[in-house]
């Protein structure tokens, strides 16, 4: 059974009678934040709360299925860039909600034996994450030597979502010079979700930035023209040397430990 049909739901216990171990949602101690930082991105507080499932040792239970922390991340890198959410909070709502089809509620098991209710222990985990100071980062920290490909992905998407800007799939240009189509142009969020849907249906398998640029973000699907971005002062240039020097910029910021 492929592991992302089975985490559709989220990561959940299988059903039967009620837990002993199993602590009700008021007395989960929860880290509560002292105060909001601006510097994190929401893109950013999934990324760092992917980290944290990698990082637990906690069990992460579907059914018969049973995922350790390592496994339960890997899985979450793979949905997270497919999944329509603008905030941590949605993030986790979608990972932990329960349907017909994948049973109920998520559970989450500590390594005590001790079973938290799937919801709470995310929230948790973002609370954590809004209240404690970002550490300064050099270049490359160990943690981000193993940042899955698709959190870079995110970021891209994010970066699109976020500009204000106008994008153009330009009509077809035949060899006599004459166009076949029509241009279209869509406003930043438009376009994030345009790029997002073609990568779902046309690039499943992509998992890299550099592929999904080079694949999905690159040329308009129906002309093979190049995606154009239209700036402010109404010149315009390729959609992807302008997402370049995005993701450079933003990497150069997380490199010096300011905000991406």
């Amino acid at each position: 059974m492929r592991l992302a049909a089975t985490l559709g739901a989220g990561l959940v216990l299988a059903c039967g009678s009620p837990n002993p171990r199993v602590k009700p949602s008021d007395n989960i101690e929860a880290i509560v934040p002292e105060r909001q930082h601006d510097d994190l991105s929401e893109a950013d507080k999934i990324r760092l709360l992917i980290e944290k499932v990698r990082a637990s040792d906690a069990t992460f239970v579907l059914g018969d299925v049973e995922l350790d922390g390592k496994a339960a991340a890997a899985e979450l890198d793979h949905r997270v860039p497919r999944m329509a959410v603008a905030t941590a909070r949605q993030f986790v709502e979608n990972i932990t909600r329960a349907t017909k089809d994948k049973g109920p509620t998520p559970r989450v098991r500590l390594a005590d034996g001790t079973v938290l209710d799937g919801r709470d222990w995310y929230i948790a985990r973002v609370e954590e994450i809004e209240g404690v100071a970002r550490p300064i980062r050099s270049a490359k920290t160990d943690r981000e030597a193993h940042v899955p490909a698709t959190v870079g992905i995110l970021d891209a998407l994010t970066i699109v979502e976020r500009s204000n800007k106008r994008f153009v799939a330009p009509a077809r240009t035949l060899p006599n010079g004459k166009t076949k189509g029509k241009r279209k142009e869509y406003d930043a969020a438009e376009f994030a979700e345009m790029l997002r849907k073609k990568w779902e249906f046309l690039g499943a398998d992509v998992r890299d930035l550099d592929t999904f640029i080079g694949e999905i973000a690159s040329d308009a699907f129906s002309s093979m023209a190049p995606y154009r971005v239209i700036h402010e002062d109404g010149s315009e240039e390729e959609f992807r040397g302008w997402l370049l020097a995005q993701l450079e910029n933003r990497r150069v910021q997380i490199a010096k430990g300011g905000a991406p």
